[in-house]
């Protein structure tokens, strides 16, 4: 007859350290680069934030590009009278 080895108990040195925790990690890491790639599907999507709009109200804020104020109390950093 051939003699079986038993199974190693819980906590004897010769159970690996990570024993039956190789699939929790693995789920956490596929889990991880799913959100990864997410965030970045979700970055590089056009028109994300309504940039668009964003753009076109600040083009009509400032007037005209680069040109200087008039008078330079109106300038940044200005206080509005009122």
């Amino acid at each position: 007859m051939e003699n079986v080895p038993s199974t190693p108990a819980p906590g004897d040195l010769t159970v690996p350290l990570l024993s039956g925790w190789e699939g929790v990690g693995a789920g956490l890491l596929l889990l991880a680069a799913l959100a990864v790639m997410v965030l970045l599907l979700a970055a590089a999507r056009p028109g994300a934030g309504n940039r668009s709009e964003w753009q076109a109200w600040l083009d009509a804020r400032s007037g005209r590009a680069g040109a200087a104020p008039a008078d330079p109390a109106d300038g940044p950093g200005a206080i509005a009278e009122g």
